[in-house]
């Protein structure tokens, strides 16, 4: 496998703390959705506290894709030192 980008130049070998900081913003990214289904389902009438428990498990679940690819995409953009370019 080639160390660098023919094209750009970029490294392809991510950093050794790359998976642990977007491990961070994973988590983040999951305590944001936990609050926000809390929220909704507190304002759409407080249902007993099994449904609070099975909705957010149930959407942590299915977005847990989501999240692991946004998660390694925003770290990656945010301090990869990779800048997109829409000219080429």
């Amino acid at each position: 496998m080639n160390e660098r980008c023919p094209h750009c130049d970029v490294m392809l070998q991510p950093e050794p703390g790359f998976y642990q900081g977007a491990m961070y913003v994973s988590y983040a990214f999951a305590v944001a959705l936990i609050v926000t289904i809390g929220i909704l389902l507190y304002l759409l009438g407080d249902p007993p506290e099994w449904v609070y428990i099975s909705a957010i498990v149930a959407l942590t679940i299915l977005l847990a894709p989501l999240n692991y690819r946004a998660s390694r995409i925003l770290y990656l953009h945010l301090f990869g030192g990779i800048k997109f370019d829409a000219s080429k």
